[in-house]
């Protein structure tokens, strides 16, 4: 009795051991960063200073702070049209109700420089040449199109788009529910490091012209995201509802057997490759239940596949990698 009560607990033990060895594996694709080192990432709150001036005397207010924000004054703070257009900014009632709603959601920005500074190690480990652009935060009066922005090594961040999915503007906009569910705090990093793939992914020529051209480009996109945030759920990275990747997991199989039977995988017709790559609140060929962008996430898999079996392949090699019949067939992705 006790040797079988002994046999037991080392089983135990074993899968127990080999249950947390599981969880605690990291995914191929996490580089090792612990002799990255770069500057922390701070963000400067170019809102926190512009509100909370005198807008009577903002020449003189802004002016120990326009060296830091440059950026978004330039010269014309020393013209009075433009101090009149910063004036007309900070008067304005829904930009200053922004502002104090930003303000409640984003009371600091610390944990979010930190998710930055960890995303950008992993760039620099891919991207040694490249340098790391200076962050702000803004309130742009809801772009909800360009809530991210990057331009001569600035990176600006709109906090007044992600405010979270029922706030009450959104609604009044008329954005739709699709796309404001993922205008919340937790998307701002997914957003930073989809802004510089696609800085990437837009140096690079032929551009994509068939279905599986466009699969695997949106599919490099998702795997530069696994890259710069491992550890960042894949319904996030993508934009899926839980219902929506469970969807997309159960019928993976039959997405892509509706293009091969449809002759749809080497098609040059946008119309029907939209379809199935562009945001949307499901997939029209399919039902009104189904997951949207199926195409986007069957690239996404070929991509990670490809990857997988070639480890030897740099994520700069696998951007720059124009073939995407070499990718699909070097995948020998089957899809359940």
């Amino acid at each position: 009795m006790v040797r079988i009560c002994s046999s037991l607990a080392f089983f135990i033990v074993g899968l127990t051991l080999a249950g947390c060895s599981a969880w605690d594996r990291k995914p191929f694709y996490e580089a090792d960063i612990s002799d990255i080192d770069i500057e922390p990432v701070e963000i400067s709150r170019y809102e926190s200073v512009l509100f909370e001036l005198n807008p009577f005397a903002l020449r003189r207010e802004i002016d120990p702070h326009i060296e830091e924000f440059y950026f978004f004054l330039g010269e014309g703070i020393d013209d009075p049209e433009g101090v009149e257009q910063l004036y007309d900014y900070v008067t304005d009632p829904l930009m200053k109700e922004l502002y104090v709603d930003a303000t409640e959601v984003w009371p600091d920005l610390k944990d979010l420089g930190g998710s930055l500074t960890r995303a950008f190690r992993f760039y620099k480990y891919h991207f040694p040449d490249s340098k790391i652009p200076r962050v702000y935060s803004y309130i742009s009066g809801i772009d909800h199109q360009m809530p991210v922005i990057h331009s001569e090594g600035h990176l600006i961040i709109a906090l007044d788009t992600y405010l979270g999915s029922d706030y009450h503007y959104y609604e009044k906009l008329g954005i739709p529910r699709y796309k404001k569910r993922w205008m919340r705090p937790e998307r701002v990093p997914v957003d930073v490091m989809e802004v510089l793939a696609d800085e990437k992914l837009d140096r690079i020529y032929p551009r994509p012209e068939t279905m599986l051209e466009h699969m695997i480009h949106e599919g490099k996109r998702l795997f530069f995201l696994d890259c710069m945030l491992p550890g960042t759920p894949d319904s996030l990275k993508i934009k899926y509802t839980a219902s929506q990747q469970q969807w997309m997991e159960n019928n993976q199989g039959r997405a892509w057997t509706y293009k091969l039977d449809n002759e749809l995988l080497y098609s040059s017709d946008f119309a029907a490759i939209q379809k199935f790559i562009r945001e949307a609140p499901f997939t029209a060929p399919f039902s009104q239940n189904s997951a949207p962008r199926t195409g986007v996430w069957l690239g996404w898999q070929i991509v990670r596949e490809y990857m997988r079996r070639n480890q030897e392949v740099s994520l700069q090699e696998l951007l720059h990698e124009t073939d995407a019949r070499k990718i699909l067939n070097q995948a020998r992705f089957r899809p359940g």
